[in-house]
């Protein structure tokens, strides 16, 4: 399929679905915010909806905008990775929650602000090279992409953690080491890509190390090398 064909259609994909999750959320927390009354520690809740919501938006927004693709992984099964990647959490609507503890309850909502906190400002660096598929549109190599390859990945970490903590089942946990994975194997298709379309991108990717600040894991570097010399 033609490259700016298969971008726009994906494009449209993408309005739909975060069009219909971003109206849910803001429903959920106005419906929140009306009962805050009803809501222990109520400000967390509803500051981590509002987070929420400003991400989800803040995906409608780059989507709109983001420039045209200049190349894209070859195969279905980049393809496959990312949309499963991108919606896997969505698992634990199915599963049951476990109760916790008033105190992790508190913890697992911090991390969840934060975690989207940070994924906004990730995001927002991104900017009109954001995209779902692994396409390249612009390399991006300051502020948090000068700390590690793939800020928006580990800020999102951070953020699943406070979900997976939220739900408390072990099911949960497993959801959340799925989405990891899959993570990993899906910003190993980006940098194939990247590497092609970008040939300074070698340099940086010696220079900085993928997912976790100041630390190179031999594991993740040598496979995401791989990964670009087979795709």
């Amino acid at each position: 399929m033609n490259k700016t064909l298969e971008d726009s259609l994906g494009k449209l994909a993408m309005l739909l679905i975060f069009g219909y999750l971003c109206i849910q959320q803001v429903q959920s927390f106005v419906i929140s915010f009306n009962h805050r009354d009803q809501i222990a520690l109520w400000q967390l809740a509803v500051l981590s909806q509002l987070c929420g919501v400003l991400f989800v938006g803040m995906i409608l927004y780059y989507t709109v905008t983001r420039l045209p693709p200049r190349d894209s992984v070859v195969g279905l099964m980049p393809r496959i990775v990312a949309v499963t990647g991108t919606f896997v959490m969505m698992l634990l609507v199915v599963l049951p929650p476990e109760p916790i503890s008033p105190t992790l309850r508190i913890v697992s909502t911090l991390m969840i602000i934060l975690g989207t906190c940070l994924s906004i400002y990730c995001l927002n660096q991104l900017g009109r090279s954001f995209s779902i598929m692994a396409t390249s549109r612009e390399l991006r190599t300051g502020g948090g992409y000068s700390i590690v390859r793939h800020p928006l990945y580990g800020a999102e970490v951070v953020m699943i953690l406070g979900v997976v903590l939220a739900h408390g089942s072990p099911l949960a946990f497993g959801v959340g080491l799925m989405w990891l994975a899959l993570q990993i194997r899906r910003a190993q298709y980006e940098e194939s890509v990247l590497r092609r379309t970008f040939p300074e991108y070698e340099d940086y990717a010696r220079r900085v190390p993928m997912l976790i600040p100041g630390l190179r894991v031999p594991l993740l570097e040598g496979a995401a090398r791989n990964g670009s010399e087979r795709v």
